[in-house]
């Protein structure tokens, strides 16, 4: 009903621009014939009086076609009369016959229309919005050249980075949570540090001797610990006297009796300052200071710490440390060891095995082989259509069109890559003259003529047979090997080719794919395309 009601009222329209007269209005393109996706511009040109209000159609689509630009209005004024001028670019990206529709324009509240206009699209009929154009990547071969291999280069040194990463990781964690003893790697080094540290403090100016002595006095006492295995924290100065004097003797450790009472009267100036209430000066907190260093130093020389006299506690400190170590090493060593285990496991699958397989694989012939393929048509009146793996870009070579043959209208070329690449696929369609008799023999010999000329192509070795596929498409299929000489890395390579010449109408198309000699998997992507080949009949829009 709504339909009903809308025709009746573009007729009402219609009837009143028909009786104000459509000379008003001017309607031009500059071409009626566009390829798919390309663009053609509209001009609209309205002639009225000078203070008459014009709107023109402000929509993103006109009929079919897609508005690309709807350029401002240009205004020319003569005296009370005017023109506007308004253009459009417009496109289509289905291939058909269409028809650009009256456009309505009001000029002073009355509606006039432009003049309808016939539209041909010809090309591709591939949606190129919808459909991404992903780069080709390199064919994993048996054999393989760099192309390949730098997967590969680039997991190895993934590998070692990931080593290196768990590696200071596992050193921040563990000397974040060192305990007070795994800090230093001596009792002689900890006590000296923390002696030197207590001395640049010089909390003694703001909380009194007492707390000063006290710290240097457990410094002591540790180092005793660590290094004569003395429970010194426990101990009074006198039990810890006659006991390290004891343990000088049994240990046959020579040091100076002045030593020892020098390290006595220390002692007893810290009990002093501790539990009496003593006060030193600052020159003899220094001194006592300095001397307690002097002590620790000459117990160390007397005494140095080895594997043979190490203490219990210094021992499984030692351990601890080396069980860090083990640990920090091996860690990284693993996962790296794992990592490049896998990648050599993913390299042997991928390269060495005849095997299909559909997990984790670098092989880019496997890898269109498996993803989903596009399905294009090229051409009209009907167009071949066939499926490739990815999308095929329209760029003609400018030496086809210098070597047409007779009888050829016009070539359209569709290509994938580039000769120099490790895939490379091309489609070209050519439009014959009605009632020209097709030579197919004279097209073969001429395209490979061609290629060898453009290619340098050395060593070629071509073969010829008849083609038919499940569809019934019926043709001349050509193979064969070529020698070489890449642009990029100037190596000869070995390039094996197939191509596949069908007709249909006045279309004649070919659809050829080069590849590496040693890609055993490309044979099998050929095929599947030759099988897809297909005349399907066009709708007409």
């Amino acid at each position: 009903m709504r339909h009903r009601y809308l025709y009746i009222y573009i007729c009402f329209f219609a009837i009143i621009g028909t009786i104000y007269g459509q000379e008003a209005i001017e309607t031009k393109v500059d071409t009626t014939s566009i390829k798919i996706g390309d663009s053609f511009s509209l001009t609209l040109r309205v002639h009225a009086k000078a203070l008459d209000k014009v709107s023109f159609p402000e929509t993103p689509n006109l009929g079919d076609f897609e508005v690309l630009e709807a350029l401002p209005t240009d205004t020319i004024i003569s005296g009370e009369l005017m023109e506007l001028i308004k253009k459009y670019e417009l496109t289509q990206f289905d291939q058909g016959d269409y028809v650009l529709p009256a456009l309505p324009i009001v000029i002073d509240s009355k509606l006039f229309q432009s003049t309808p206009i016939d539209i041909h699209v010809l090309g591709v009929e591939v949606d190129t919005l919808k459909t991404p154009l992903y780069p080709m990547k390199d064919i994993s071969l048996q054999g393989a050249s760099f192309a390949t291999y730098w997967y590969y280069i680039l997991l190895v040194i993934l590998s070692f980075i990931v080593g290196l990463i768990a590696y200071f990781y596992i050193k921040f964690k563990q000397e974040k949570n060192l305990t007070e003893d795994d800090k230093y790697k001596t009792p002689f080094e900890k006590a000296s540090k923390k002696l030197r540290k207590l001395e640049m403090r010089k909390n003694w100016t703001k909380q009194g001797a007492k707390p000063y002595y006290s710290d240097m006095s457990n410094i002591v006492r540790s180092f005793l610990e660590d290094t004569f295995d003395i429970s010194a924290h426990e101990l009074t100065t006198y039990e810890i006297l006659t006991l390290l004097k004891h343990t000088l003797k049994d240990k046959n450790i020579k040091v100076k009796p002045e030593l020892i009472a020098e390290f006595k009267r220390i002692l007893e100036t810290s009990d002093l300052v501790k539990f009496a209430k003593s006060q030193p000066t600052e020159q003899q907190i220094l001194a006592d200071t300095n001397k307690i260093q002097k002590i620790v130093s000459d117990f160390n020389v007397a005494y140095p710490i080895s594997a043979a006299n190490q203490s219990m506690r210094i021992r499984l400190r030692e351990e601890r440390k080396k069980k860090r170590m083990r640990f920090r090493i091996w860690i990284p060593i693993s996962i790296t060891a794992t990592l490049l285990l896998i990648t050599g496991i993913v390299y042997i699958v991928n390269t060495k095995s005849d095997k299909e397989y559909n997990f984790f694989t670098f092989n880019s012939t496997k890898i269109l082989l498996e993803k989903q393929w596009i399905e294009s048509t090229y051409g009209y009146n009907p167009g071949m259509t066939i499926s490739t793996p990815s999308v095929l870009m329209h760029k003609n070579d400018p030496t086809l069109e210098d070597a047409k043959l007779e009888g050829v209208q016009y070539i359209e070329q569709f290509r994938l890559n580039e000769l120099d690449d490790d895939l490379f696929i091309i489609v070209n369609n050519l439009t014959m003259l009605k009632d020209y008799k097709i030579n197919q023999e004279q097209i073969v010999k001429q395209f490979t003529t061609l290629l060898t000329q453009n290619y340098q192509i050395e060593n070629s070795d071509v073969n010829q047979s008849p083609f038919e596929n499940s569809n019934g498409v019926k043709g001349m299929k050509i193979q064969g090997n070529f020698n070489f000489k890449s642009v990029a890395n100037q190596k000869e390579k070995q390039v094996t080719f197939q191509a596949v010449f069908t007709q249909f109408g006045t279309n004649t198309d070919q659809t050829w794919i080069f590849y590496r000699t040693d890609d055993k998997l490309a044979p099998e992507l050929a095929q599947r395309m030759f099988e897809s080949i297909v005349y399907k009949p066009v709708k007409k829009q």
